[in-house]
């Protein structure tokens, strides 16, 4: 069962504290959204997680291998899938098939097992007839696709979305977070985001402010309050802000985030 664990972590770059005594557990499968404003700590908090960042100050452990022990390093790596925010900043061949295959065969797959990987991770990700496709011959959500097949082809218990939303529209977002959703049953996933609504499709919102973990809980537990939100540097979507204004008026809303929610209540 996949399990991340960090208790009193803190970080500095310099003179500069970025992480002040984060503590955080995430027990089995689950879709986690890293909340927060740029400078808050989470993508920072990630890095530690991957290895990509030293820890000097707390504890952490991924599937109960500690950080600190140097020798595990590897194996976490191999536990972990690590998608960033501009996938042509991670592609490493020119044609789709050879750059999936790149991450197996460097761990030693053989060549059954290495095929047999970048056939189920395009399949599973729809890009099964583009084996053979320049990459740079891909739509922007076509290469959000590969950039995905190109992680699970290594079949990683923790899938980590760094900003991996930011340059689609909402068309190509909504395709991907649904992709995304299917591969929660037996992973953590976490995806780090300054984007209310994209933070909606997770099970679990742990929301960041000043390098600390200010929130923890259900989305809509932290989502509605957009007069807090704005407080720690988020843009809390338009109809939580009409909502926020009708409660100041004596008018009883509910949880308003989205339009369709708030097209009801108007409704109403």
């Amino acid at each position: 069962m996949p399990q991340i664990k960090a208790e009193d972590v803190s970080f500095s770059y310099g003179t500069k504290d970025v992480l002040s005594s984060v503590s955080l557990s995430i027990d089995g499968p689950s879709f986690v959204a890293f909340l927060g404003a740029n400078g808050s700590g989470k993508s920072t908090f990630v890095r530690l997680i991957d290895g990509l960042l030293p820890l000097k100050r707390g504890e952490i452990t991924v599937n109960g291998m500690s950080l600190k022990d140097g020798k595990k390093l590897y194996d976490i790596r191999k536990e972990i899938g690590f998608v960033f925010q501009d996938p042509d900043s991670q592609f490493v061949s020119p044609l789709l098939a050879d750059d999936v295959a790149f991450g197996p065969e460097n761990y030693g797959f053989d060549e059954k097992e290495r095929d047999d990987s970048v056939s189920r991770s395009l399949s599973l990700t729809g890009l099964e007839t583009y084996k053979n496709r320049l990459i740079e011959t891909l739509s922007g959500g076509e290469k959000e696709r590969a950039q995905l097949a190109g992680v699970i082809a290594l079949s990683p218990s923790i899938l980590i979305f760094d900003e991996a939303f930011a340059m689609l529209d909402g068309d190509g977002e909504e395709k991907l977070m649904t992709l995304i959703s299917h591969f929660r049953e037996n992973r953590i996933i976490i995806m780090i985001t300054h984007d209310v609504l994209s933070a909606l499709w997770a099970d679990r919102v742990v929301l960041f402010s000043g390098g600390r973990i200010v929130k923890d809980g259900k989305p809509r537990e932290i989502l509605c309050d957009a007069d807090y939100l704005m407080q720690i540097g988020i843009k809390p979507t338009l109809p939580s802000v009409i909502a926020s204004k009708m409660r100041d008026m004596g008018v009883e809303t509910g949880c308003v985030v989205t339009r369709d929610e708030l097209e009801v209540l108007l409704w109403n």
